[in-house]
């Protein structure tokens, strides 16, 4: 039974190196959909038989769709920045195709042409398109696909600008041993996701001839625990620094002055379970028995995130940092680096750093993060992850690695 298994498993792969890719493709999505589901499958095995028996047949219903699925799915796509990409499937029923499409994806709209054969169907969120030409399907996925509608189109009727993955790519294996990779095909960059149980490994490599990075880098030392996000960020190139000023340009700060005095080097933040107290005024006026006006001070207390932001730069820099954005800020001036905090208490922090060679980290509790604190993305990922960690290191001077775990992505 076994070996039947391993055998249609190899058979499988085999056959989905066959896909189509554009010739001309400018990256990578492949999506090992057999690796995945095997994973489901036995992480709820673990759990309970009858939990993993149950996905097996949800997964069959599912399966239902009229598509002839392979065991990995190889996405390319036509742009040096990738925003959309697409995939060719064969059609085993065009009916129950369509009728997948209208009663599970539940599209927006199918339009089929008079003299084409051609059927066009998408959601009004433009992240999901389809095209089929007879047998031939073609999806796009990504953002704005409304505008991508002809191209599409074309993609499917000139099946001369077509490959097979195997042609395309002389090892396609290459491409199929995590859960999901991304392949950047000019540069060989690529970041891949693996799927292990409750959890997501992220793993990849980026280099670039125009990369100078140094070896070491000086950070604070961040909260171990208690802590509902922290990261840090060095910025040691002047791309970088033109990101963080346009960045920095949203929030009412005179930037240019800011950008002048940091170092252009480091910044770092972390956001504690803990609140604090700050007191504000509330400044009304009333009018007295004279009939003049008279100004009248209320102090009242809240309670706010313990947030603490720090930057490197020379001694003017405080002059420049906010002392109210959002929250009321104290500063302090330690070793170089200038502390921004929500708490009065920031005097006696004691600051401590450290050498590393890692460029930036973040890690994120998402099950912590308060929904208050609208950051879209954030709020998106905490409908999928618990906990967030990436770092990326240089490893040389013109290399980086990617490395990092999702933890309990089904949260």
């Amino acid at each position: 039974m076994i070996i039947t298994v391993w055998g249609i498993y190899i058979l499988r792969q085999q056959e989905s190196y066959k896909s189509l890719v554009h010739k001309e493709s400018k990256a990578l999505l492949t999506v090992s959909l057999d690796d995945i589901l095997l994973n489901q499958f036995f992480n709820k095995w673990k759990i309970s038989q009858k939990e993993s028996l149950n996905f097996g047949k949800r997964l069959s219903k599912l399966q239902d769709n009229g598509i002839d699925i392979k065991a990995n799915v190889f996405l390319f796509a036509l742009e040096e920045h990738p925003k959309n990409f697409y995939a060719f499937f064969q059609l085993k029923d065009k009916q129950q195709f369509l009728f997948f499409l209208k009663e599970v994806i539940q599209v927006d709209s199918i339009e089929r042409g008079d003299d084409s054969g051609m059927t066009y169907a998408y959601d009004r969120a433009n992240k999901m398109a389809f095209v089929c030409r007879g047998n031939d399907l073609l999806i796009g996925v990504g953002f704005d696909l409304d505008k991508k509608k002809e191209e599409m189109l074309q993609l499917i009727q000139s099946k001369g600008d077509m490959v097979i993955i195997k042609q395309f790519i002389a090892d396609p294996s290459t491409l199929t041993g995590q859960s999901v990779r991304y392949s950047d095909l000019s540069t060989k960059n690529y970041v891949e996701f693996t799927l292990k149980g409750d959890q997501v490994d992220v793993y990849g490599e980026f280099t670039s001839k125009n990369w100078n990075f140094p070896k070491e880098f000086l950070v604070r030392e961040l909260a171990s625990t208690q802590y509902i996000a922290k990261a840090w960020v060095n910025i040691p190139t002047n791309q970088l620094k033109n990101k963080l000023k346009q960045a920095f340009a949203e929030f009412p700060m005179m930037t240019d002055s800011l950008i002048k005095h940091l170092d252009g080097s480091y910044i770092d933040i972390e956001i504690l379970k803990n609140k604090v107290t700050q007191t504000d005024t509330i400044i009304n006026y009333a009018v007295d028995e004279n009939f003049e006006t008279v100004e009248e001070k209320t102090l009242y207390n809240t309670l706010v995130p313990e947030i603490r932001i720090t930057m490197r730069g020379d001694s003017n820099l405080n002059k420049f940092l906010p002392n109210k954005l959002f929250y009321q800020w104290f500063k302090k001036q330690d070793k170089g680096f200038s502390i921004l905090s929500t708490s009065q208490d920031v005097n006696r922090l004691n600051g401590k750093y450290k050498k590393t060679d890692v460029l930036s980290h973040v890690a994120i509790h998402l099950a912590d993060w308060p929904n208050e604190v609208k950051v879209s993305t954030i709020l998106v990922l905490k409908t999928l992850v618990s906990d967030l960690i990436l770092s990326l290191k240089v490893v040389k001077q013109d290399r980086l690695v990617l490395e990092g775990t999702l933890k309990d992505y089904s949260h």
